[in-house]
Order: structure tokens, then C-alpha cells, then sequence
């Protein structure tokens, strides 16, 4: 499971680097845990999370 933490986490970087709009970033968030909510159920709540932090993070070292 730490493997996924590590992988969403990556991935909701690079998703703080690419979209510049939040709300942009935000959307595909949760396109992202919607698709992942039909492979893995209740898992999705926790990859939201993930890739949460990970945008939220790079967009707040970004501002600094």
C-alpha cells in the first residue's frame, strides 16, 4: 500500500506542476478517484487524498 501512497502522491505533484488553474487540477482530481473508485471501491477515498496532498504541497512551495 505505501506503494500507492508514493504513486498518487507523484502523480498529484506532477498535477500541481501542469495545471496552473486549480480548478482544472481539482477536476482531474476527481476524475481520477472516480475511475479508481470502479477498479478499487472505497480504496478511491484514500487516492483522493492522495493526490490531494501531493497538488496542495507543490502549489504551496510553488507560491514561496
Amino acid at each position: 500500500m505505501l506503494s500507492y501512497f508514493i504513486m498518487f502522491l507523484i502523480v498529484g505533484v506532477i498535477l500541481g506542476f501542469v495545471f496552473e488553474d486549480e480548478k482544472n487540477g481539482m477536476g482531474l482530481i476527481i476524475i481520477i478517484s472516480i475511475v479508481w473508485a470502479f477498479i478499487y471501491g472505497a480504496w478511491a477515498i484514500l487516492t483522493f487524498f492522495e493526490l490531494l496532498l501531493g497538488f496542495v504541497l507543490i502549489r504551496k512551495l510553488k507560491e514561496k
